[in-house]
């Protein structure tokens, strides 16, 4: 276990470092509405589809390579290459476009918040992680280490349940830290969401170009 583990928690810790849903999480628990409600919405919605993407990703990978397969080959190598490149080019969209409506006007975007139903916030955390591609760029890699693992099975549903896990910390430490400490939690939560809200775009631009790198190197040390 331990190899594979090595392998994937960079990937997993990468992946982790979602500014979107982060700062989509603290905009909902810094609301008055039935702020927890839609906060366990919002994580539930971003869990599912990393879930659907998790299975996406094992069923495509399991035909691209026999399974078990422990030598290096062109196709590791050109997967870890093609995630390094998006990222790389993630990066580059991320310093080149212009602020967003959320970014410009964050006051529009939680009045419309604020009205929505408590069911709706599955929809926002799905589409959160949806459009949160560095995010997914960061899972197929790891997902590729676990699929091809000749480990036993039980090892790699264990290092997938911590790469699942670690993913949706963005979503669900603040929701947690609210269920536990309720109000208590709140100059945290403002702290945070201002720092986050403040630097978003920073932090994207920072683990992109940094994993685009690692994925590279390591697509180069993957070359047969």
């Amino acid at each position: 276990m331990g190899s594979l583990l090595v392998a994937v928690l960079p990937l997993a810790l990468g992946a982790a470092v979602s500014p979107t849903l982060l700062a989509l999480q603290l905009l909902v628990l810094t609301g008055t509405t039935h702020r927890l409600a839609r906060a366990w919405a919002l994580a539930l919605g971003a869990a599912l589809v990393l879930g659907a993407f998790c299975i996406l990703c094992v069923t495509a990978l399991q035909r691209v390579r026999p399974h078990h397969a422990d030598h290096k080959s062109a196709t590791d190598a050109a997967i870890l290459f093609a995630s390094g490149g998006l990222l790389a080019l993630l990066a580059l969209r991320s310093l080149m476009r212009r602020p967003t409506v959320g970014e410009q006007q964050p006051s529009k975007v939680s009045d419309r918040l604020g009205t929505a139903s408590t069911g709706w916030f599955v929809g926002v955390g799905a589409l959160g992680m949806v459009v949160n591609f560095s995010t997914l760029l960061l899972v197929l890699p790891a997902m590729h280490e676990i699929t091809h693992s000749p480990t036993v099975t039980a090892t790699r549903v264990a290092v997938f349940a911590v790469l699942y896990v670690i993913v949706l910390v963005p979503v669900l430490a603040p929701v947690l830290l609210v269920t536990v400490l309720g109000s208590g939690a709140d100059p945290m939560l403002d702290a945070t969401h201002a720092w986050v809200s403040a630097n978003a775009r920073r932090i994207g631009v920072v683990i992109e170009v940094v994993f685009a790198v690692y994925l590279v190197v390591k697509g180069i040390e993957a070359l047969p």
